[in-house]
């Protein structure tokens, strides 16, 4: 049995991917993300809300007004600032984040966060990184109290597998304690694994992008229960991700529900890394 301390009661956690707030996102945009249904509704924050610098969609730099985030409020819980765009204007544009996030009521991870009785934390690893020889994170989740969910934005853009690297990274964390993984960078979803009483979710997708700097709409949200057994009742819910100011929403086309059916049972096929 896995203690869960604060979290007297099972918890439902919502999880998405990445989410891009810019000079395009409309509240319409915000509203969609009323797909994170659960307790513990999580995503991952793509560029600061500071009024520092400027965005610069042709650079990929981001920036968006922290009133503009205003629609945030009550969907999200808690968010990953642990990616390639936190600092794009700079530690003082991220720390304006955090401040921002607060007053909202979400809570800002950049490198771990308790919240709602659940331990956050969150790394960004480049696609060169040797994962192999990563040990700090997976000590870290040793030493955390659990339960503990980790946050990683890793892989190469586009692909819809992960690498024998990624497994056996993630292999590692779920057997210190992590009771779920939750992946985000390519843009394009790939697929999940069970491993014991965890889950691993190697790349959610897009969630909702204002830049139009990606165009990969297939993705999903992962809702599942936290309870003292676990990870239980794991949904894949298919995902058309929300870009050019639309909304995200949950999707019924069962190409991609076959395609994200596909890509966990390849996982289940190969077991390893």
């Amino acid at each position: 049995m896995i203690p869960l301390g604060a979290c007297a009661h099972p918890l439902v956690v919502a999880a998405g991917g990445d989410l891009q707030i810019g000079g395009r996102t409309t509240a319409q945009a915000l509203a969609g993300l009323a797909v994170l249904d659960g307790d513990l509704r999580f995503a991952n924050l793509e560029g600061p809300l500071t009024a520092r610098g400027a965005e610069d969609e042709a650079a990929q730099k981001f920036a968006a007004p922290p009133e503009q985030a205003a629609g945030l409020r009550g969907r999200l819980d808690v968010v990953s600032l642990a990616n390639n765009h936190a600092l794009d204007q700079g530690p003082a544009g991220r720390d304006d984040t955090l401040r921002a996030l607060r007053a909202l009521g979400i809570a800002g991870v950049v490198d771990g966060e308790r919240v709602k009785g659940v331990t956050f934390l969150a790394r960004d690893f480049a696609p060169s990184a040797d994962l192999d020889e990563e040990t700090e994170l997976v000590e870290a989740v040793r030493r955390s109290a659990q339960p503990v969910i980790v946050s990683l934005h890793w892989g190469h853009t586009g692909s819809l597998l992960p690498t024998g690297a990624q497994r056996r990274l993630a292999a590692r964390l779920v057997d210190a304690g992590a009771l779920a993984v939750l992946g985000h960078g390519p843009h394009s979803p790939q697929g999940i694994e069970r491993r014991g009483r965890a889950v691993i979710a190697y790349s959610l997708g897009n969630l909702a992008f204002s830049c139009p700097c990606t165009d990969a709409r297939d993705a999903y949200v992962l809702r599942f229960r936290l309870s003292r057994g676990g990870v239980e009742d794991v949904r894949i819910l298919p995902l058309r991700a929300g870009l050019g100011g639309e909304p995200p929403r949950i999707s019924d086309d069962p190409g991609l529900k076959q395609l994200l059916d596909e890509l966990s049972h390849d996982l289940a096929a190969r077991p390893g890394g």
